[in-house]
């Protein structure tokens, strides 16, 4: 198997177990804030992972267009933070269906544009497993949790 199918098999796996655990949260548990130490609900997860795959079908983009430039992307921490708190507004004032369509069209485009490379570059490599594969995995504990305490 080559990267390229290892990055879609981890990516959709990541997927069906990160939607689950969206899935498995009950309605009124959606919105309240205490999923993490920042005080975010599962919206805003939703829309916080929608943002990062939605960037990362941009940059997939560049690189197929060989237009990506490493040099001028602005994502050190204080960056991706900057970024985060500015989105986390954003989504607050979002229906949370908005959102969640959001969250399926932004990881639609996002497999899109890795599916449009003729070529896996170490850029696009590192684009797409960290905002797909590595970031689902990433919030599946804290949504586990708030799965866990959800129930009755």
């Amino acid at each position: 198997m080559g990267r390229r199918e290892e990055l879609l098999r981890a990516e959709a796996e990541g997927w069906e177990a990160f939607v689950a655990l969206l899935d498995a949260v009950p309605p009124d548990r959606l919105e309240p804030p205490g999923l993490n130490a920042e005080g975010w609900a599962v919206r805003d997860v939703m829309w916080h992972v929608a943002l990062w795959c939605a960037d990362a079908a941009r940059a997939l983009r560049e690189i197929a267009e060989g237009r990506f430039d490493r040099v001028s992307e602005p994502y050190e921490e204080t960056e991706v933070n900057r970024i985060n708190d500015r989105e986390l507004e954003r989504s607050r004032a979002m229906p949370v269906d908005e959102v969640r369509a959001e969250l399926h069209r932004a990881r639609a485009e996002m497999l899109e544009r890795f599916g449009a490379l003729t070529e896996l570059t170490a850029d696009a490599d590192e684009w797409f497993d960290e905002s797909g594969p590595r970031h689902y995995a990433g919030h599946a504990p804290e949504l586990r949790a708030w799965v866990r305490t959800s129930r009755p």
